[in-house]
């Protein structure tokens, strides 16, 4: 965000660049939190940590091995908390491959019995010099880990950890330290082991370059507590907020005086649900449906076109000689703004607030109403809300379902027999139960297992039965993600998401075979040997050749696909590389004791290696 340009649509920002290391630094850990996601968008993140430079996410997603060495090198640095019951369903390229990623995402639920709605990214990136502080990242985001295309607004705040806490950061350690206990505690896993060390540096970060003119900067927490986020008085208020409701709209308004002090932008369908009376309250506008019709010609790569419908959640105030830019996570609804007779609003929310005079920030109209933003708005035209017909009933429905159904702990118990794993769906406490409403059914399946229609799960949820059969798969096919499908059968809605359960009973060697899944044979080795050293060697990682099994050889000197050039490389900057190899060599072998993929040759070659990188990890 800039001064002139803090709300300009053409400013835009990719998602993954939000985990883009500075100069002179790496990425070391990070803890996400969001509302929903899906995992294609999840997968995207490691994939743009360790290929900084591939920003192609289709692209990406089509390349297996990619994504896999991503994953696999990542998993264990990333955290991400979303709302339970938020995964959006699994698209089968992926669905194998959260195997790897499934200890990364947690479901949570938020303590007031909302919705967990936050977007947080807090990253750590470790110093290449030693003699170089660790340097600390924070985005406050409105946008989901999803694929979405809705205009979204986001703010990134860099800094140095420092000896002197930062007290401005309270908020946002607590509600990282908040997070472990918010998971189901019946199925509740370990916290990640860098946590308290993250939130350690998060405290005493001090954040530099304020952005949109600002000198102050400090955050708040809604729904953990009743010390939250609550919007200051001032002379003029402008709302920038996709779904709102009434009480909501009154209580912001309180203070305000006349309705020209008073901007409201916002969905013309949510606005049609809002009683007149309230509304007359604002000066309204909505984002106009042409707006992402318009398309400036001679404009290369992304522009404001490629956006549709608004989902960005903003406050400006303007109090006496200052300017107050609030943004985060929070709508103007009752859930998120209103607390409740204990205190605490029922969603889990966070915002920033930037402070700073208006003759360094500007005003609410030239900040928010730029030309450039004031060309994507419409006037609002009431319209009668639309009139609740039987598939709106069912949704609704269907949606409590979701809830009641993702409250429920999970639990999916693993056994051996032959050379597959028996799956089998239990609830891990007798206490709680579902009993589906007439004329509803859900099915549940394990996501990598074919049977897409899934099993009816109506007589466990409801307790008549104390187990459900789901099928059997390979061991490199185990994952906790479960796909459930809920069905009206009258009006045939219906609602499909991904849920996890805790697994039971997992054989050894689970992981491995995931990775010899996806490395089935001799050419796919040599590609993902190629992956593991490409930022060791020329050219990239995308343009190696694919040449026949029988050609591996060749490899080894020749050209920009050169193995052994890279793996001498990696040996003398001791950069890790060599390691992962040996420790992939041993994954790859056949617990049963049949033949590696591993060619004999190459297996030849990595004796001269295998003393030195051993010598080297001991002398550490």
């Amino acid at each position: 965000m800039s001064a002139d340009s803090s709300f300009d649509p053409e400013n835009r920002e990719l998602y993954t660049a939000l985990v883009r290391a500075p100069d002179g630094y790496r990425f070391g850990h990070a803890v996400a939190t969001t509302y929903s996601l899906d995992f294609e968008t999840a997968l995207a993140i490691p994939i743009s940590i360790v290929f900084r430079d591939a920003e192609n996410r289709d692209e990406m997603l089509r390349s297996p091995l990619a994504l896999l060495q991503s994953v696999e090198r990542m998993a264990d640095r990333i955290a991400v908390y979303c709302d339970r019951g938020r995964i959006k369903e699994a698209h089968p390229n992926a669905a194998r491959l959260m195997a790897l990623y499934e200890k990364t995402i947690v479901e949570v639920a938020a303590p007031g019995g909302g919705a967990f709605h936050p977007k947080l990214w807090c990253i750590r990136f470790e110093p290449e010099k030693k003699t170089d502080p660790v340097r600390m990242r924070v985005a406050i985001l409105s946008r989901n880990l999803t694929n979405d295309r809705c205009w979204d607004l986001a703010l990134a705040l860099d800094g140095a950890v420092h000896d002197e806490e930062n007290e401005n950061n309270r908020a946002l350690t607590k509600l990282l330290r908040a997070l472990p206990r918010l998971a189901n505690p019946a199925t509740r896993p370990a916290p990640p082991k860098f946590l308290p060390s993250l939130i350690s540096d998060l405290e005493r970060t001090w954040w530099e370059g304020l952005p949109a003119g600002a000198t102050k900067v400090s955050f708040a927490v809604n729904g953990l507590d009743g010390d939250g986020w609550a919007l200051p008085r001032g002379e003029k208020l402008a709302v920038l907020s996709p779904f709102i409701s009434a009480p909501a709209l009154k209580r912001l308004s309180d203070g305000y005086g006349s309705r020209d002090n008073l901007r409201l932008i916002s969905r013309a369908e949510e606005l049609d649900w809002i009683d007149p009376e309230t509304r007359e309250l604002f000066t309204i506008s909505t984002l106009d449906e042409r707006a992402t019709e318009y398309e400036a010609e001679g404009v290369d790569g992304p522009s404001s076109a490629d956006l549709e419908g608004l989902h960005a959640k903003a406050y400006l105030v303007e109090r006496g000689s200052r300017l107050q830019i609030h943004l985060g996570s929070a709508n103007a609804t009752t859930a998120a703004m209103i607390p409740t007779k204990r205190g605490k609003t029922q969603n889990v929310e966070v915002m920033a607030t930037l402070d700073g005079p208006k003759t360094r920030m500007g005003t609410i109209d030239n900040v928010l109403f730029s030309e450039a933003f004031q060309r994507l708005l419409a006037t609002y035209t009431p319209s009668e809300p639309p009139t609740q017909d039987a598939a709106m009933a069912a949704e609704k429905a269907l949606e409590k379902m979701r809830s009641d159904i993702s409250a429920l702990p999970l639990d999916l118990h693993c056994s051996e027999e032959d050379d597959l794993i028996h799956l089998e769906l239990q609830i891990a406490t007798k206490e709680k139960h579902v009993l589906l409403p007439d004329g509803v059914r859900c099915f549940v399946r394990a996501i990598t297992v074919p049977n897409e229609r899934g099993y009816d799960v109506g007589r466990l949820l409801c307790g008549s039965d104390t187990e459900l059969a789901l099928g059997a798969v390979p061991l490199g096919d185990v994952t906790r993600w479960l796909g459930i499908r809920l069905l009206d059968e009258a009006t045939k809605v219906e609602l499909t998401f991904t849920l996890g359960a805790r697994l039971v009973g997992v054989p050894e060697g689970r992981d491995a075979a995931v990775l010899r899944a996806h490395i089935a044979n001799v050419d796919n080795f040599f590609r993902y040997l190629s992956l593991l050293l490409g930022t060791l060697g020329e050219g990239s990682f995308l343009e190696s050749d694919t040449g026949g099994e029988g050609q591996w050889l060749r490899r080894l000197g020749e050209g920009n696909t050169s193995l052994l050039e890279p793996m001498m490389r990696a040996l003398s900057l001791e950069s890790g590389e060599l390691e992962e190899i040996g420790r992939l060599i041993e994954r790859l072998e056949d617990p049963d004791g049949g033949e590696t993929i591993v060619p004999k040759e190459f297996l030849a070659l990595w004796q001269n290696f295998k003393p030195l990188v051993t010598s080297k990890r001991g002398r550490r």
